[in-house]
């Protein structure tokens, strides 16, 4: 690939990245002067948009630690998971665009949230999926839902990615092929 292509194949994903953390950044600060006092349904029994605080990490895992272990944890969870995935990304830097674009989406909402969270101490979350008010699921945003795209474009590609996986990493399978 020139080098030509390949700047403007990197400050697409950057600007990808960027706005992904910059969408969900102003999404939170937006829940939070509209949405703090009440809720608003936008599909009744089924998609409420509801502010709250998320001080644990996703699906309130480590919830029940103390907050002085579980900030450390939270913080040294999610800064490796970016580097592993910039690390990734490095090994990856020859390959076609579609390969790199779910990691540029995963950790443009993971910095979306690391941001929240060192500006506030806690992660904004706003959207709240629940069947009637029996069964609700935990309330997320725009991060959750940036990581959640980039992981579905990788299984979308999945037969893909182990090949490539194994041919980036010839040391060991990285992913078992059977």
């Amino acid at each position: 690939m020139d080098i030509k292509k390949s700047i403007i194949k990197f400050l697409i994903l950057i600007v990808i990245l960027v706005s992904g953390c910059s969408l969900d950044l102003k999404t939170k600060e937006v829940a939070k002067i509209a949405l703090k006092e009440h809720s608003i349904s936008v599909i009744t029994n089924y998609f409420d948009l509801r502010y709250v605080e998320n001080s644990a990490i996703a699906f309130g895992l480590l919830e029940g630690i103390s907050k002085n272990i579980r900030i450390p944890l939270i913080f040294l969870l999610t800064i490796s998971a970016t580097f592993l995935g910039f690390y990734v990304i490095w090994r990856m830097r020859m390959l076609k665009f579609r390969f790199l674009l779910p990691f540029f989406i995963i950790i443009g909402g993971a910095y979306g949230n690391i941001v929240d969270r060192l500006l506030n101490g806690y992660v904004t979350d706003f959207f709240l999926l629940h069947y009637s008010t029996r069964y609700y699921f935990y309330v997320f945003n725009v991060a959750d839902v940036l990581v959640n795209i980039g992981v579905i474009l990788i299984i979308l590609q999945w037969k893909d990615f182990k090949r490539v996986f194994n041919e980036i990493f010839p040391s060991g399978e990285v992913v078992k092929t059977e």
